[in-house]
């Protein structure tokens, strides 16, 4: 068995610790713990161990006690944002790559240099690949408003989303707060800003499309970001967001070795009811849940790689048989899935 990284072993400054006396995401008291002893094996560079608690009420889960906001970047260490290249490449990757562009190209109006005909209909016939396409480039893009439209991305990373998007006719904008991530962004000739949402507190009603790609579990105040998104969006806007589901299959069968739980960068993890409740009482008169078959297997394919790292040896339940157990179920019933993934429209008041 692996053993964990020495970074690891040390534990987290107590001066750099909070405590979390109630649901950060409710206000209910009383939460039950679910898990303690839990690590960053993913990216194996925050120390500590932690306790994740459920609320009885919400049926979110939350880290108690958490990181402090001057602490948490310690975290953030070797965190994939930070990677420049975009994967090295070679033959099949170049068709592949051509083929995928033809696809995004007739779908979403993605204009490239690099693109082979028949990607369109190939890509078609493989539901997988064109699921994972739509939910990790397109988030469900829709084609650009006539007069043109206008894309802000909060918690941009590296800015390949963005860069995506303007290929695809948007005017976009992002947003995070990690220097390093920002820097790769601007050197894409992107419009990054470096800090949290409050920076636009002066701007309402000005963005056709606001995405959210796994940002809301690592924020500390996830309700003020999506309150200021509404506000953001022009009526008839659309809101996308994706973030682990604390009641997803993946945590029922992986337990505590579930990718989603990633200690301590998630601070908090929804449940499907609570978000979507949330987002109709900020407002939104549409709330839509998308669904990718894609995000299963990602999740289990690294979830898989978090038990071997542990040094615990995969069962039955871990593997393609399990996955796909999980994948049929998650087709029918929302509750289970691996993401809460959301279109949520703000209304439209002509």
């Amino acid at each position: 068995s692996m053993n964990p990284s020495p970074s690891m072993l040390i534990e987290w400054p107590a001066e750099g610790l909070e405590c979390v006396p109630a649901c950060p995401l409710c206000g209910s008291t009383g939460g039950l713990l679910a898990y303690s002893g839990l690590r960053d094996y993913f990216f194996a560079c925050a120390p500590g161990l932690w306790s994740l608690y459920q609320c009885r009420k919400c049926k979110s889960g939350y880290l108690n006690p958490r990181p402090t906001q001057e602490t948490i970047g310690r975290a953030y260490s070797t965190y994939y944002t930070h990677q420049t290249n975009e994967m090295t490449s070679g033959g099949l990757r170049n068709i592949w790559h051509a083929l995928r562009n033809d696809y995004l190209f007739a779908r979403f109006g993605v204009k490239s240099p690099n693109v082979m005909w028949p990607g369109r209909w190939l890509i078609r016939l493989f539901p997988i690949w064109r699921q994972g396409l739509d939910t990790v480039l397109a988030r469900n893009l829709q084609p650009l408003p006539k007069s043109g439209g206008r894309l802000l991305d909060i918690g941009c990373g590296n800015g390949s989303y963005l860069a995506f998007a303007r290929d695809a006719g948007w005017q976009v904008r992002g947003l995070d707060f990690d220097p390093v991530a920002v820097a790769v962004a601007r050197a894409k000739g992107l419009d990054v800003l470096e800090g949290t949402i409050d920076l636009l507190s002066d701007e309402s009603a000005c963005y056709d499309r606001i995405t959210l790609s796994h940002v809301l579990e690592h924020a500390y105040d996830p309700w003020n970001i999506l309150t200021a998104c509404y506000r953001l969006l022009k009526p008839g806007g659309v809101l996308w967001l994706d973030t682990p589901n604390m009641n997803g299959n993946g945590r029922i069968f992986f337990d505590s070795y579930w990718r989603g739980l990633e200690p301590p960068r998630h601070l908090h993890l929804f449940s499907r009811a609570c978000l979507k409740s949330k987002m109709q009482e900020i407002g939104f008169s549409d709330v839509r849940d998308c669904f990718s078959s894609f995000a299963t297997g990602a999740m289990w394919q690294e979830s898989r790689i978090i038990l071997a790292k542990a040094g615990k040896s995969a069962r039955l339940k871990h593997s393609v048989f399990g996955q796909m157990l999980a994948e049929i179920r998650a087709l029918f019933s929302p509750d289970s899935r691996e993401f809460i993934t959301l279109a949520c429209v703000k209304k439209n008041d002509k």
